[in-house]
């Protein structure tokens, strides 16, 4: 693929041309918006590797004049890059008309697997070792996740737990639906709110293929969404059962620890004693 990184940070422009060339791509490299519109105007490119923050003009105001200057079938698919990781950035960067968003520090895993989703082409595949590595987390390992994200607090991980094993399996058949009706629009919008609820439970692979669908929605090519469905119900699924889980033994081990506070039978209150 020919493809434009547009990256004003010199180290991380530069780490990701060799990346993508040693990956047999044809790539050119820019430092800001300006230059980004100046190379579409003399060459072709696939794909655009697009920096939110760029001097002179920025990547969501250069993202708008591609998206005004080019018609639908010559526009190149813009790759939004941010350091702001909140979904709030997400939704702005896809509003001025980027296909699909990264977070920084980008992971030459996730940029493989995005341009294997743009090329319609099964991404890396790895051992069953690695995968087996790289996929669910443990129960342990989630535990963690879930208490670093909520700070410790029990409460507040009960709650998230119980919201997401009502409101996900609802997203999830919305997207089945968008996609069985072949819903592009539908598709994206239902992916990219079951992606954030995923991120939340450090459920990377689960996120990643619900990215994919997104992106797939938002480029209006349906192929290989039927892949990325199967990957997606096959990561929720073990996550739901985990999580069922937890919530089962959080709430066993409640019940205990009301029952121990019990006062028991027939036993006296602690203080003076009777004559």
């Amino acid at each position: 693929m020919r493809i434009l990184v547009a990256e004003d940070s010199t180290e991380s422009r530069e780490l990701l041309i060799e990346l993508l060339r040693h990956g047999g791509h044809t790539v050119a490299g820019v430092s800001n918006g300006r230059e980004a519109l100046d190379a579409l105007d003399q060459g072709s490119y696939e794909v655009v590797f697009m920096d939110e923050e760029m001097p002179l003009v920025n990547g969501l105001d250069a993202t708008r004049s591609i998206r005004d200057r080019y018609a639908h079938q010559k526009r190149p698919v813009i790759i939004g890059l941010s350091g702001n990781t909140t979904e709030s950035d997400e939704r702005r960067c896809l509003e001025a008309g980027m296909d699909a968003f990264m977070s920084k520090p980008i992971r030459m895993a996730e940029v493989l697997a995005m341009l294997a989703v743009l090329m319609r082409r099964p991404g890396p595949t790895s051992s069953g070792s690695e995968r087996a590595r790289a996929g669910a987390k443990s129960r342990a390992d989630l535990v963690a996740h879930l208490d670093r994200a909520t700070g410790g607090d029990r409460k507040l991980l009960r709650s998230l737990v119980r919201n997401f094993l009502t409101d996900a399996p609802k997203r999830l058949s919305a997207l089945r639906q968008a996609l069985g009706r072949n819903d592009a629009q539908g598709l994206a919008s239902a992916a990219h709110a079951l992606k954030g609820s995923l991120g939340l439970f450090g459920a990377d692979r689960a996120a990643r293929a619900a990215r994919n669908l997104q992106v797939i929605g938002r480029l209006g090519k349906l192929d290989g969404a039927d892949r990325e469905l199967r990957a997606l119900e096959a990561e929720f699924g073990a996550l739901e059962q985990e999580l069922v889980a937890l919530e089962e033994i959080s709430t066993t081990r409640r019940r205990r620890g009301q029952a121990g506070r019990r006062p028991r039978r027939g036993s006296r209150p602690r203080g003076k004693s009777g004559r």
